[in-house]
């Protein structure tokens, strides 16, 4: 699987980028926002998620390339997730990759809608779900973030497919 952008190229996670994804998630101002990756991140956690992701369908764990740069992953397995290294923050690297990837879901699944969500406090990540169309529910739900050791809010937000179609 294959998915392009202007800028950007999605692929398949793989063993070559152990050594970009640890530097990436090894930074604890880009792991507090996620639920599950440890702090600090080793090459360990990242083979232990390769075997996770392994049999799973590639759109669960896709590589944002720019070249031979891994600038951060995104994917859609029950919801639209994703993180970047914060040496890409401030380029709209996410906008485009996970725009892209949200557009490959509804033209390639029969699904309805999308959900995401964002801890409480990254208004970043709400910028990028907001740009995509997304809209919040109303729904907060306590999800346990690895990193900061501790329950915080997870703000759900949907994305229906006709939403998405209309705003192409």
């Amino acid at each position: 699987m294959l998915i392009t952008t202007p800028r950007f190229t999605l692929r398949p996670l793989g063993v070559q980028d152990r050594d970009q994804v640890v530097a990436g998630l090894n930074d604890y101002e880009v792991t507090r926002w996620l639920t599950v990756v440890p702090f600090p991140y080793g090459p360990a956690d990242f083979d232990g998620f390769l075997k996770f992701i392994t049999g799973k369908p590639a759109y669960e764990a896709l590589a944002i390339c720019e070249g031979d740069t891994v600038l951060g992953v995104t994917g859609i397995g029950n919801s639209l997730g994703y993180w970047l290294a914060r040496a890409h923050h401030g380029r709209g690297v996410m906008s485009e990759a996970a725009g892209a990837l949200v557009n490959w879901f509804f033209t390639n699944t029969n699904a309805e809608a999308l959900s995401s969500g964002y801890f409480e406090g990254n208004e970043a990540s709400l910028g990028v779900l907001t740009k995509l169309g997304f809209t919040p529910t109303g729904q907060i739900e306590p999800a346990f973030c690895v990193s900061q050791d501790r329950e915080i809010g997870l703000i759900i937000l949907k994305l229906s497919r006709k939403a998405w179609e209309v705003r192409k």
